[in-house]
């Protein structure tokens, strides 16, 4: 009896664990900048529930309007997974050498909306995306987006059919510490293109190529005095 009983557990635990696992939806990513023009960053990480983290890099200042759409620039999918709960980034400000980082989470209600929306949105003819938004000031907000992509959708030249809603309002980050000598070069590159002010020169780190030839320098020098 024992015996049957414990094969009986072994048949039924399978079925207990995957009815505790969480449901999964096909959704993808779009990050982009809205800090406006003059405002690029670099997003070192962003991951998703403490679980899978996204390739994003460089991104613009974007537009800081958010009104009439989420912005966007820095796209990424990964199949099924469960609904957003916690999003966590880290990225550096070109504009003010600085580095930022904020974890954001989801409330329970406007997960419920994400439902909502795939439902009433069907991925047969919708496309849906987390949209996150940075900007080189220190500010995040989290959007969920359906875009229309199916055989339904309006032609050209008819306006693209997307629609969203704000998952959390602008979010202040915190300053952290970071090594900005990495992103001197690319600092550089930007105001010589003109996506940065001139005065931005004032905030960049000394070289480490020129600080390690003066010490060369002196260092032979104090020599050749010995």
């Amino acid at each position: 009896m024992h015996i049957i009983k414990y094969i009986g557990w072994l048949l039924f635990l399978p079925l207990l664990i995957s009815g505790c696992e969480e449901k999964t939806y096909d959704y993808g990513f779009d990050t982009g900048g809205f800090g406006g023009p003059g405002w690029p960053i670099w997003v070192e990480y962003l991951i998703i529930n403490e679980s899978w983290q996204l390739p994003v890099g460089n991104l613009s200042g974007g537009n800081a309007d958010t009104t009439h759409r989420p912005p966007g620039g820095s796209s990424a999918g990964a199949g099924w997974v469960p609904l957003p709960h916690t999003v966590r980034a880290r990225w550096f400000s070109y504009r003010t050498q600085t580095f930022y980082e904020a974890t954001v989470e989801i409330p329970k209600d406007k997960q419920t909306e994400i439902k909502q929306w795939l439902k009433h949105y069907p991925s047969v003819n919708y496309l849906h995306s987390l949209s996150t938004g940075i900007a080189g000031q220190g500010d995040i907000q989290l959007w969920w987006k359906a875009s229309c992509v199916g055989f339904d959708c309006p032609e050209y030249p008819e306006p693209f059919e997307s629609h969203f809603f704000e998952l959390t309002p602008r979010i202040k980050a915190i300053q952290v510490d970071g090594d900005a000598s990495g992103y001197r070069a690319g600092t550089l590159q930007r105001i010589e293109e003109g996506f940065l002010p001139p005065d931005v020169l004032n905030l960049l780190p000394p070289d480490p190529d020129k600080t390690e030839a003066i010490e060369k320098d002196s260092s032979t020098e104090n020599t050749g005095t010995d």
